[in-house]
């Protein structure tokens, strides 16, 4: 990106997008996270943009996961790195033989997981599906590598600043599409954030003036169709320290 110099001044200043101290490590206490999600058969109920292709079930309690394949001769003993947040919803993060034992840590979310080593070739070759609290927590969809879930939570201790929302349909089709969030210490409510309308397309909104998200709440883009569509949805936050 262009950088904007004010060439009156005898030491000309180089201005550096935020994004980019926060990526880099130069602003203490700010982290960032993008997410995304595609869903390829959104139909008329909402239902969360992930690779599940239905709406998403979080998990209840907290427990070990498991990471398997749908083609186990192919994907056993890849490893994939499982994301997520522990039992006290602090971050989380572990890598899982595919077809070998569970986690030494507690899962209370999974919001990513990824293929660090492939068994065949260079990704996932079946579905992989990680899985906790008898909950398909996240899956891989064969031969993309990493989850495709547009679903995230908040860690204990941070605070989450919602800067931007971006929705694609590859139909011509009535899409409605919304970004809900659930406080899990107030009743697990689902509330509406941002609700979207389009026919096909993409559309993005930026937030000049952020959504703030306090720590424990989970995130995630809901979709219906007026007919069975493939829809692609993500958001960016910034993370802070509280």
């Amino acid at each position: 990106m262009a950088q904007d110099i004010n060439i009156q001044n005898s030491t000309p200043r180089l201005q550096v997008p935020m994004g980019i101290l926060i990526a880099r490590g130069d602003v203490e206490g700010f982290t960032g996270i993008q997410k995304f999600g595609y869903n390829p058969t959104v139909g008329g109920s909402f239902e969360t943009v992930w690779d599940g292709a239905n709406d998403y079930t979080y998990i209840a309690t907290a427990g070990t996961a498991v990471a398997t394949s749908s083609d186990t001769a192919s994907d056993n003993t890849g490893t994939v790195e499982v994301q997520g947040l522990d039992e006290n919803y602090d971050l989380v993060t572990e890598t899982l033989t595919i077809g070998g034992s569970a986690s030494t840590a507690s899962f209370s979310r999974v919001f990513r997981a990824r293929m660090v080593t492939a068994n065949t070739g260079n990704a996932n070759v079946g579905n992989i599906t990680i899985t906790v609290d008898s909950k398909s927590s996240a899956i891989i969809t064969a031969g993309r590598g990493q989850t495709l879930m547009a679903i995230y939570t908040i860690p204990r201790g941070k605070r989450g600043y919602l800067l931007q929302l971006d929705v694609g349909s590859s139909k011509d089709l009535e899409n409605e599409v919304k970004l809900v969030t659930k406080d899990i210490t107030n009743g697990n409510v689902f509330n509406t954030k941002a609700f979207v309308t389009t026919r096909g397309g993409f559309i993005e909104k930026n937030y000049f003036y952020p959504v703030v998200i306090d720590e424990k709440t989970d995130i995630e883009i809901k979709a219906k169709s007026s007919a069975t569509s493939a829809v692609s949805a993500g958001f960016e936050l910034f993370i802070e320290d509280k």
